[in-house]
């Protein structure tokens, strides 16, 4: 008879590290999305101009049409993986001082959310890239 046993520290490691590999691959592909797709889209609201040049904003709903790009420029994955109890917390965050405003809405403006866009919209291609990044 032989005996075949596991050293359980070592299968949590590789547990871990591939759990935070695909994280880190879905990330990547969310930041992209968002990048890509989702803040690159031309608005249907009101067009304006400032400083010579027009813009169509984005309507009630629509996610945040491009105007200088600094939304998009600051929407980025953070590269570190966090911990919360069980859980492994990665995070895509947008650091335009008006992006929380967009996403959520102001008592002016309606919502123009985009991250719920990317939750909603785009989770079968998140989940596509959890699997090739945890090596499915």
């Amino acid at each position: 008879m032989s005996k075949i046993s596991t050293d359980e520290d070592a299968f949590y490691k590789i547990y871990e590290q591939v759990a935070e590999d695909g994280i880190r691959a879905t990330l990547g592909e969310g930041e992209r999305i968002l990048k890509e797709d989702i803040l690159n889209r031309p608005g249907s609201g009101k067009i304006y101009r400032r400083g010579g040049k027009e813009h169509q904003a984005s309507a009630d709903g629509e996610a945040p049409a491009p105007d200088l790009d600094n939304l998009r420029a600051n929407t980025n994955a953070n590269p570190e993986i966090a911990r919360d109890g069980e859980d492994f917390v990665g995070l895509i965050v947008a650091d335009a001082e008006y992006a929380e405003a967009l996403e959520k809405g102001t008592e002016r403006m309606a919502a123009r959310p985009y991250f719920g866009k990317l939750e909603n919209d785009y989770a079968p291609q998140l989940e596509a890239a959890f699997r090739r990044g945890a090596g499915e």
